[in-house]
């Protein structure tokens, strides 16, 4: 997919694929993203608001953003760093590397699901991705760090690899949702996570 986005000049654009080309006019930005590589249409996915973001290189290079609203950064810290340690596990664990050059993790407020693995733009609800030091509790941050997991892991099984059709989807999510257990188990030992994975 090429996208390209006419959007206000303050608005953040997000999209798949990082930013090939941004120009301003006026009060508009155009701004034309990377061409994606082959992928399912239901994986596209494209982002216009006003967001701050912290960022980390992952040990294995892949750039990694946590979008959040306006003066929520700091909340984004915590699934930054499960991200960015989640990319080289998986990259160990399936023994192919994570295969396109950014990922961007993005608190929506009032989205509908919990969360949307779109191919390099996963999409959370605010409480499946922001912790707030003061107040967030630790099976939430365990919840967090779970669904940070789960929704990584179809960056692999669900994008790279895609299911025949909708009747197989339970195979991309049952997977997923084992998958999200061992990498979790592996950077959070003291989780004790498996003393809560219910089939």
């Amino acid at each position: 997919f090429d996208i390209a986005l006419e959007v206000p000049a303050d608005r953040v654009a997000l999209s798949n694929m990082p930013v090939k080309e941004e120009r301003i006019t006026g009060d508009k930005k155009f701004v034309h993203f990377d061409t994606t590589p082959i992928m399912s249409t239901y994986l596209v996915a494209v982002v216009v608001g006003e967001y701050d973001y912290v960022e980390k290189t992952s040990r294995d290079g892949v750039l990694v953003r946590v979008y959040t609203p306006v003066g929520k950064s700091k909340q984004g810290l915590f699934a930054l760093e499960v991200a960015a340690r989640v990319l080289p596990y998986y990259k160990e664990y399936f023994n192919i590397a994570y295969p396109l050059p950014k990922i961007d993790l993005i608190a929506i407020a009032d989205f509908s699901a919990g969360a949307m693995e779109n191919w390099g733009l996963v999409t959370y609800r605010e409480t499946c991705l922001l912790v707030d030091e003061e107040h967030t509790s630790a099976v939430r941050r365990q919840w967090i760090a779970l669904v940070v997991g789960h929704e990584l892991a179809h960056q692999w099984f669900g994008n790279l690899v895609t299911m025949e059709w909708w009747t197989h989807l339970w195979l991309n999510e049952g997977y997923a949702s084992f998958v999200e257990f061992l990498c979790v188990n592996h950077l959070f030992p003291e989780y004790d996570i498996w003393t809560q994975f219910v089939t």
